[in-house]
């Protein structure tokens, strides 16, 4: 578990810091993978950021392949221990197996305490038996699993339900990340390969020699097949004999020998004349040796080649490596750059050979486009602008009832247009710029598309210039973008309001232990004094002199009062905040309460107060306003020196009755002058007296609320303090309303 060297205050455990640090480093972490697109990259972002925060003794990173079955490792950190004589196919698993397979097959977190003891697992044949435990966290983009992230810490028990939480929400962001990263190599690819398809057409137009389309073909196949050595047989028309027109990657001493291939033997390995097919290695050898062009074979593609009744060839694509394979995909790319080439070959006429080629970029899965510089209108559109953008392609069968897109840029949402026309027009006018762009358009139903228009200016066969284009949908990019976006900004929010309740919880905490030490002091002086006196008095049975009778007695009653008053403001807190007080008005003669309050508060005995008090009669709530001017000389006397002076003042203002407690002390800053009147909170710098509670300004400002009012604290002219409480009264001033109590 990660550790901090900050020391926390009590109450504020490392729990709470803890979670803020998680917190930002996922805000971290999400932002970083926002901006990978590499596996690699994405895996190396993780597992580094949750060193910092998570224990562990190694990760690994499992990707599900497209089989939906295998879990392949992709990204592994930490220390090898049981591990280290494996390699990464021996740390595949499946789904279902172990429990990386498990939390792949449940979409659930598996957490696995006693790794040994835990039946899921299963020990890697030759690896040694350690107590180890195990965290294995689904990554998810919807209902659906694309991999695992699995931690192991040595020791058992040693991940707690905070970590559990830490790596699904990570695993969320890295499902996000990864899904962004496949579906823009899935984008990637496509897009390269359709560009590289257009430019191998865009090489062979115009070109009329065999050899040089063969040279051309041979060129690009790698490139786009992923192959190491291709080749290009052209048949005989006389002899039927396969011979070798041109070559990519061949052993050039078998190529120096290599005798042209019999009609007869060819024949027997040809197994379609119009699809691509595959040769295995196994089939691939037994080609007499006389015939070879590799040192080692591998397993071969072949796509047949027809452009006339009596014109046949083939191309030939040897796998990378022994152990690789063709898929599906490559038959069909061999199929496309065959059909380019027979077109190249056998076309005499550019009319026929556009045609030809405009069937092939059907077979993609993009819209391909042409249209005039000039005025922009589409000379041709592949049929699938009607399958992704709901548009015709103007056909004349009867079958295309739908609006054919007449001029490029009709497509495009009204808010991307402008743009997009600006800069292929300025493509235009540089004469030959490519460009690449993204914008909206309205699919089929209405729905809004993201789309991706590779764009170049060339020229046909005529010389004559012309734009093309192949437009790729890449909505789902975009959306898991935005995703991503969305979640960055959802965790960076929690963040701040994390951080916000960890600052309210050691302020609260702060208060507690003011509040805890001030009552501890103000209850324990006062009863020592009482119990002190009283124990004195119980020990001499009363016989003492009458006069240190008297005065143990009086201390017992001031102190008594005193704890009266402490229980009394914490009770009336209690009520206030529940709102079971209300004002009990009576006219009152507000002037004779402040006079009998600062004579009768023994504090201020000895000090200097200067009283302002004429008969003023007001309808208040005699008790609270007692209380009220009890509380602002307690406050004044406790933190303020003896020779400090203090002056109370009442009088009458336009919206109710003005009482004003002011003092040539220290004064309050301006940052404490509302938060004084919070409950347990107090200023700074030490008390004169007892530390107090905290609550004495906080009852002045209730109380002065009760009856409609606000208390507050201003600077004093030449210096110190003044606290000053608003009394609204009832609008009810006729005389007998006006007439004291009593």
């Amino acid at each position: 578990m990660a550790e901090t060297d900050q020391p926390l205050d009590d109450g504020v455990g490392d729990h709470e810091l803890r979670s803020v640090a998680q917190l930002r480093m996922l805000h971290v972490v999400g932002s970083r993978l926002n901006a990978l697109d590499d596996e690699d990259a994405i895996g190396e972002a993780i597992t580094t950021e949750l060193r910092t925060l998570i224990d562990y003794h190694n990760s690994r990173i499992y990707l599900l392949q497209e089989d939906g079955v295998t879990l392949w490792p992709v990204t592994f950190r930490g220390e090898l221990t049981e591990y280290e004589s494996e390699t990464y196919e021996e740390l595949a698993t499946l789904v279902g197996e172990g429990f990386t397979g498990h939390a792949a097959l449940t979409g659930e977190t598996y957490y696995a305490p006693d790794a040994l003891a835990d039946p899921i697992g299963f020990q890697i044949e030759g690896t040694p038996e350690i107590d180890e435990s195990v965290l294995a966290v689904p990554m998810k983009v919807g209902d659906r699993v694309i991999g695992v992230i699995v931690l192991s810490s040595l020791g058992t028990n040693q991940f707690d339900d905070d970590d559990c939480r830490l790596l699904e929400v990570l695993a969320s962001h890295a499902a996000v990340a990864y899904e962004n990263a496949r579906l823009l190599r899935t984008e990637r690819r496509a897009a390269e390969t359709a560009a590289a398809l257009l430019g191998l057409s865009q090489a062979l137009t115009g070109v009329r020699e065999i050899g040089t389309v063969f040279d051309r073909v041979v060129t690009a196949m790698p490139a786009i097949l992923g192959c190491s050595v291709v080749a290009a047989y052209l048949r005989d028309p006389e002899t039927g004999d396969f011979v070798l027109m041109s070559h990519r990657g061949a052993s050039p001493a078998r190529v120096a020998t290599a005798r042209p291939v019999p009609a007869e033997l060819g024949g027997a390995f040809i197994a379609s004349l119009l699809e691509p097919f595959v040769l295995p290695r196994s089939v691939a050898e037994q080609v007499p040796v006389e015939h070879h062009i590799v040192d080692e074979h591998t397993d071969v593609l072949v796509a047949p080649m027809s452009w006339s009744p009596d014109q046949f060839g083939a191309l030939i694509a040897f796998a990378p490596s022994i152990e690789s394979a063709f898929a599906p995909r490559d038959l069909s790319l061999a199929r496309g750059i065959a059909d380019i080439a027979s077109l190249a070959l056998g076309s005499a006429r550019r009319v026929s050979e556009l045609e030809r080629f405009h069937e092939l970029v059907e077979t993609l899965d993009a819209i391909f486009w042409e249209a005039d510089p000039r005025s922009l209108s589409l000379t041709f559109v592949s049929s699938r602008a009607g399958l992704l953008l709901g548009f015709g392609t103007g056909g004349t069968d009867g079958q295309d009832s739908a609006p054919s897109l007449a001029r490029w840029g009709d497509h495009i949402d009204p808010e991307d247009r402008d743009e997009a026309l600006a800069r292929l027009r300025a493509a235009v006018e540089a004469g030959g710029e490519d460009l690449d762009l993204e914008y909206r358009g309205a699919g089929r139903a209405g729905v809004t598309l993201w789309v991706r228009d590779i764009v170049r200016v060339t020229t046909d066969a005529r010389g004559a210039p012309v734009v093309r284009g192949l437009i790729v949908d890449v909505t789902e990019r975009k959306l898991a973008e935005e995703a991503l976006r969305r979640s960055e900004q959802t965790f960076s929010d929690a963040f701040h309001r994390e951080r916000e309740a960890t600052q309210r919880l050691r302020t609260l905490d702060e208060m507690k232990n003011t509040f805890l030490q001030a009552v501890s002091h103000d209850l324990r002086t006062p009863l020592t004094s009482i119990l002190g006196s009283a124990v004195t008095l119980e020990q001499t049975g009363m016989e003492m002199p009458r006069e240190d009778a008297l005065d143990l007695l009086g201390r017992i009653a001031s102190n008594a009062r005193k704890l009266e008053r402490l229980l009394s403001d914490l009770l009336d807190l209690d009520r206030l905040q529940r709102g079971i007080i209300t004002p009990q008005r009576r006219p009152t003669d507000v002037g004779q309460l402040v006079r009998e309050g600062v004579a009768g508060f023994e504090p201020l005995a000895g000090r200097t107060v200067e009283v302002e008090a004429g008969a003023l009669v007001a309808e208040v709530d005699a008790a609270k306003v007692e209380r009220i001017i009890e509380n602002l000389l307690a406050n004044a006397s406790r933190h303020t020196p003896d020779d400090v002076r203090i002056w109370v003042r009442v009088r009458r203002e336009a919206d109710g009755v003005l009482i004003v407690v002011e003092d040539e002390g220290p004064g309050v800053d301006d940052d404490l002058k509302t938060a004084i009147f919070e409950p347990f909170r107090q200023g700074p710098g030490p008390a004169t007296a007892s530390p107090g509670v905290g609550v004495g300004l906080s009852l002045v400002a209730r109380f002065a609320e009760l009856h409609g009012g606000r208390a507050w604290v201003e600077d004093r002219p030449g210096g110190g303090a003044s606290f000053r409480v608003l009394l609204r009264e009832t609008e009810d001033r006729s005389p007998a309303a006006t007439q004291p109590a009593g």
